[in-house]
């Protein structure tokens, strides 16, 4: 299905039996694809408005409003817009491929100050909990939008988003699979997939199917290997070898509502547990000021399960990033089908969370972080 701007609302051409290609006008495009989730009918994006790139857009025109779910093109295409109108701050990079072979494209917004320290989002890791990408891209759109404007806490920062890391996967549940949460590896010759976040090498496959599973048909299926996968991998080359200095990492999921920091494999207490705790609980102060959400906040293991190759334990416990969070979004109600009535209202609850953070880590000036980072080494 192909995304233009053309003088037919929808026009169908290269018909053939079980399938055909779809133009659709821009203004029809997302009507069309809701009709076709609804009713169960596999397509694909193959390309997004080529007549919206080609003309240049004003700071004001927006390819996303956060009143739906966006399939992948449409996102990629948002990040590429973002550098088109803010180039001497964003910058779009690909920092991977997946099994498929889609580039994973992350965006960088900063003033290039040599002294800035580093802060890492990501989002869909697990291709279902599609709000995760919304939150990241609404994030984004906001510091570029508004840089000049905002305060140091932020402007101090490089950041590093990557809406969805596993676009196979979010791509696959827009389809054909709206419950879908790994990637599509292969295993032999069919298509089970490996949970990405229990993937990572930190701990990776310690205590058995309690923590995560060695059958590829299941959800937690951690892979052959630590890394096996391209798109940890891309994730971990990013964050140890880009010679940032990071100070923040933060994972969005769904559902639970949850301010969670390390470990997940464990019971045993973090080595800076009260600093995670204070920030954990900054940043749920601040989502409920906004919106009146309470989400709790402590060590995964406690809120949720136990893990092991978990993104969070791996950032904190190899990487040494001080301030690392798995941040569970909405919904308990509505699980992995959020609203879209309520999309706004969750990012902008997190943007005032994570601006919250921001403020919370310069304050604190990590004094003990070089002391947490020789105690881990």
């Amino acid at each position: 299905m192909k995304n233009l701007e053309t003088k037919g609302a929808i026009n169908i051409r290269n018909e053939t039996v079980g399938t055909m290609e779809v133009i659709v006008d821009g203004n029809r495009a997302m009507q069309l694809q809701k009709l076709l989730r609804d009713r169960d009918i596999p397509f694909e994006v193959t390309v997004t408005d080529i007549n919206g790139l080609a003309r240049p857009r004003s700071p004001n025109e927006r390819i996303i409003d956060w009143q739906d779910f966006y399939p992948l093109n449409t996102i990629n295409s948002f990040m590429d817009s973002l550098e088109t109108v803010y180039p001497s701050t964003c910058t779009v990079s690909v920092i991977g491929h997946t099994v498929e072979g889609r580039p994973i494209k992350m965006l960088k917004i900063s003033n290039s100050d040599a002294r800035n320290t580093g802060v890492w989002l990501d989002g869909t890791i697990h291709a279902r909990e599609w709000i995760s990408a919304s939150v990241v891209t609404y994030i984004a759109d906001y510091i570029a939008r508004n840089f000049d404007k905002l305060p140091g806490s932020i402007t101090n920062k490089d950041w590093y988003m990557v809406p969805v890391v596993n676009p196979d996967g979010y791509n696959y549940s827009f389809t054909t699979d709206r419950m879908w949460r790994k990637n599509r590896a292969r295993i032999g010759n069919a298509v089970c997939g490996v949970d990405l976040n229990r993937n990572f090498g930190h701990n990776w496959g310690r205590n058995g199917f309690e923590y995560s599973s060695m059958d590829p048909n299941h959800n937690n299926y951690r892979g052959h290997e630590p890394f096996s996968e391209p798109e940890t991998a891309a994730v971990k080359d990013l964050l140890l070898y880009s010679g940032v200095p990071f100070k923040i990492f933060l994972t969005f999921h769904a559902y639970s509502e949850v301010i969670s920091f390390p470990w997940c494999y464990t019971a045993e207490p973090c080595e800076n547990y009260v600093d995670l705790l204070e920030g954990g609980t900054t940043i749920a102060k601040a989502i409920y000021e906004t919106n009146g959400r309470m989400y709790k906040v402590g060590n995964f293991k406690d809120l949720m399960y136990y893990a092991c190759g978990t993104s969070i334990d791996w950032s904190y416990g190899t990487a040494h990033i001080p301030y690392t969070y798995l941040i569970e979004l909405r919904s308990k109600e509505h699980k992995f089908l959020l609203p879209r009535e309520e999309i706004l209202d969750c990012c902008k609850e997190v943007l005032n969370g994570v601006k919250a953070l921001a403020e919370y880590v310069d304050k604190k000036k990590c004094a003990n972080c070089t002391l947490f980072a020789k105690k881990l080494r």
